[in-house]
């Protein structure tokens, strides 16, 4: 049996289009301004993302490149739910940074909207004391803040003084850090 050259183009069309789907279903994130002291940093993001992996119900497929020295995260998924555990569970481990991929989105806390005197913060990445003084160093640039009682290692943590909660939070995005607020009980 011989094709027409019109049933030859024709399935040809087709394959190529097959072939365009199949790349475009990879997806891709880059996370910039991640804060990544030293090599606990980068190995944390590294068990997040393969968290990610390991949690689905679905098959997901997700690989990490990952820059400490330039704070960078290069997601690689197989779609855009991989890419977006993979999100969900690094900020899960406390580090944020600056998404280049509008689809995929940073969990969002619930925050007061007007000012504050006290605000506990949890699940912060604070591996060590170069963490520690990063954090610190954050909310020390915040407009009413006056101090808190982070210590090393530690990830809950109250920041006080008369602020903006959400100025807080954003100055600790900004750093590199992503914290959520503790369940009320």
């Amino acid at each position: 049996m011989s094709l027409s050259s019109r049933t030859l183009a024709a399935m040809l069309t087709i394959a190529s289009l097959a072939f365009a789907g199949a790349a475009r279903a990879e997806e891709k994130a880059t996370l910039t301004g991640v804060h990544m002291c030293c090599p606990g940093c980068a190995a944390a993001i590294e068990e997040a993302v393969a968290k990610a992996v390991e949690d689905e119900k679905s098959p997901v497929e997700v690989a990490a490149e990952i820059d400490q020295e330039e704070g960078t995260v290069a997601l690689v998924g197989s779609d855009l739910a991989a890419v977006q555990a993979a999100v969900d569970q690094i900020a899960a481990a406390g580090f944020h940074g600056k998404l280049d991929n509008k689809a995929v989105k940073w969990p969002k806390a619930k925050l007061p909207k007007e000012k504050v005197t006290r605000l506990e913060v949890t699940g912060i990445h604070n591996c060590c004391g170069a963490c520690t003084k990063a954090i610190k160093g954050a909310l020390g640039k915040v407009e009413g803040v006056a101090g808190d009682n982070l210590k090393a290692k530690e990830t809950t943590f109250v920041i006080e003084g008369d602020f903006d909660a959400k100025a807080a939070v954003q100055a600790l995005h900004k750093a590199g850090f992503h914290v959520s607020l503790p369940e009320k009980k």
